[in-house]
């Protein structure tokens, strides 16, 4: 596999992570969606429904979406013991605060909450390639297309609104 360069961010994200036991375990975080709000209410524009009942079903479409998320929360809680706080993230791997006994070498499975509402997570396995007294720097080693994609473009947006913010101080 060729290896490509990524763009980082330093920014705080929460996560979690749950140690692997060798580097072929098979991953626990399979992804999951909610629905995709822009193309529900493109659909249902197009559909002839009057603009009233469009309303109302895209607000229960939110609050349905609300719901799944916080019981999606509760399970990875429960598949990822341990809490991580990214620091610095690209799409080549992520840089956490180091407050669990990590060791280089050490093979994991990670989640980055990279939205709360709606919930947007994005998952990988890798290992700790590198490890100081503050921070360990998890490298990627397997990570689906769109897991990838969602932390490429969570980065490009967080690079944006960073330069704005620095332009405007």
């Amino acid at each position: 596999m060729e290896k490509r360069e990524f763009a980082s961010i330093s920014l705080y994200l929460k996560g979690r992570l749950r140690l692997l036991t060798d580097k072929d375990e098979p991953s626990r975080f399979s992804g999951f969606g909610l629905s995709d709000s822009t193309a529900d209410a493109e659909e249902l524009t197009n559909s002839h429904t009057p603009e009233a009942m469009v309303s109302f079903l895209l607000n229960m479409n939110a609050k349905l979406d609300a719901i799944l998320s916080h019981l999606k929360h509760d399970q990875l809680e429960m598949d990822f013991p341990s809490p991580i706080e990214v620091i610095e993230l690209s799409g080549a791997g992520l840089t956490v605060k180091n407050t669990l006994p990590l060791q280089e070498g050490t093979y994991v499975e990670l989640l980055v909450f990279l939205s709360d509402f709606p919930l947007s997570v994005a998952g990988a396995c890798g290992y700790v390639a590198s490890i100081n007294d503050t921070t360990a720097f998890i490298e990627f080693d397997r990570i689906s297309a769109e897991d990838r994609e969602k932390i490429v473009h969570h980065v490009f947006v967080e690079e944006r609104r960073q330069i704005r913010t620095q332009r405007l101080s």
